[in-house]
């Protein structure tokens, strides 16, 4: 353990720099994008396929998600917010669960295509939905 006058400091440095690491390494990143962390990067064809449809199935109820969400009043003064100054999400959990899970579900495709596996046309099968989101997002 350091000591001296910057021992603790050394310390709180080198948490914050691990933080930092550990934060970005999986899940959604900050440019939209995904990252899968290693167990889904090793599942099979089938269980990938499983996963994607799963997930295709939750976004697609996202839209009445959101539209229940902008008629109720918001609960806390951050997402009032975000809702009278805009922003991507317009302070909505459902839009940023929408991106989040838009993302997750492409990076599996991916993965998918990365194995060799029968491809899925996710841009057609998520189409409609995303031209809801679209929409919901301009109110």
């Amino acid at each position: 353990m350091p000591t001296g006058p910057f021992g603790g400091l050394l310390v709180a440095v080198c948490l914050a720099v691990l933080a930092g690491c550990a934060s970005s390494s999986f899940g959604l990143q900050k440019d939209g994008s995904y990252i899968l962390d290693s167990s889904e990067q090793n599942l099979d064809c089938d269980k990938l396929y499983k996963n994607i449809w799963g997930r295709v199935q939750i976004i697609k109820g996202l839209p009445d998600k959101a539209r229940a969400e902008q008629q109720k009043s918001p609960p806390t003064a951050l997402q009032a917010f975000g809702r009278i100054f805009g922003g991507a999400d317009k302070g909505l959990v459902a839009f940023e669960e929408y991106d989040r899970e838009r993302a997750h579900v492409y990076a599996l495709h991916r993965a998918m295509l990365s194995k060799k596996c029968v491809p899925l046309d996710l841009d057609a099968e998520l189409a409609l939905t995303d031209i809801a989101m679209a929409e919901l997002r301009k109110r």
